[in-house]
């Protein structure tokens, strides 16, 4: 998967995400995860020029992390999270948007002072080393389950986007497969029961060409 960004923690966002319980932490990294990959407001929004926010709605509960730019030496933009904050409604207060301002002075001049003086980085964790304290490492059965679910719906997601550059309904879709409208919005957000054949031809009434690999110890198979 292609990530637009990269993601590192601030010591106060860590400190935030350790106090939730590890399905809200899962629920989180996830959205995370998907902001990287795919442009959704709900999940990564724009709140002032400077700062941003990933949002999470679990539970009835949203949790948002506070987020601002650090371009590095040309490479990949990171975007570095400061505090969080849980909520029981939709609206971003103000107060913690001029906190989040505020970190990120502090981070830019304190990062200043720190390069200057040992050439060192700013001490951050990133969302990899995050994931594998809460989720699980990689090759771990909940790690493959999170990574499973995330590729199962961005490929419902991959669906939606080539749908909309043919300028293609959900009706007009279904109706070239051969199944409901109703059918096309939820292989495009649910995809985890979706039926293999139906897929296939979706895929092949977008002209859409699409590989699937199956790897076993020592061997890999291409199906298509």
């Amino acid at each position: 998967m292609n990530e637009k960004f990269k993601v590192e923690f601030l010591p106060e966002a860590v400190k935030f995400m350790e106090q939730l319980d590890r399905k809200a932490q899962t629920k989180i990294y996830y959205n995370i995860r998907k902001a990287q990959i795919k442009n959704d407001p709900e999940l990564f929004k724009k709140l002032t020029d400077t700062i941003w926010e990933f949002r999470t709605l679990y539970n009835k509960t949203y949790y948002r992390l506070f987020a601002f730019w650090d371009k590095q030496h040309g490479q990949n933009v990171l975007v570095l999270t400061t505090h969080g904050l849980i909520k029981t409604t939709g609206k971003t207060p103000q107060a913690d948007i001029a906190k989040a301002e505020k970190i990120r002075q502090q981070y830019f001049s304190t990062k200043k002072i720190i390069h200057m003086q040992t050439k060192k980085k700013m001490k951050t964790v990133s969302l990899d080393t995050m994931i594998d304290k809460h989720v699980g490492k990689t090759g771990t059965g909940a790690r493959d389950a999170f990574e499973h679910e995330l590729k199962l719906d961005l490929l419902g997601n991959a669906i939606k986007e080539a749908r909309l550059h043919q300028n293609l309904t959900q009706e007009q879709l279904g109706h070239l497969v051969g199944v409901q409208k109703a059918q096309i919005s939820k292989l495009e957000n649910n995809f985890t029961n979706a039926r293999f054949d139906t897929v296939i031809k979706v895929f092949n009434a977008l002209h859409a060409k699409v590989n699937f690999k199956v790897e076993l110890p020592k061997k890999k198979l291409k199906i298509a």
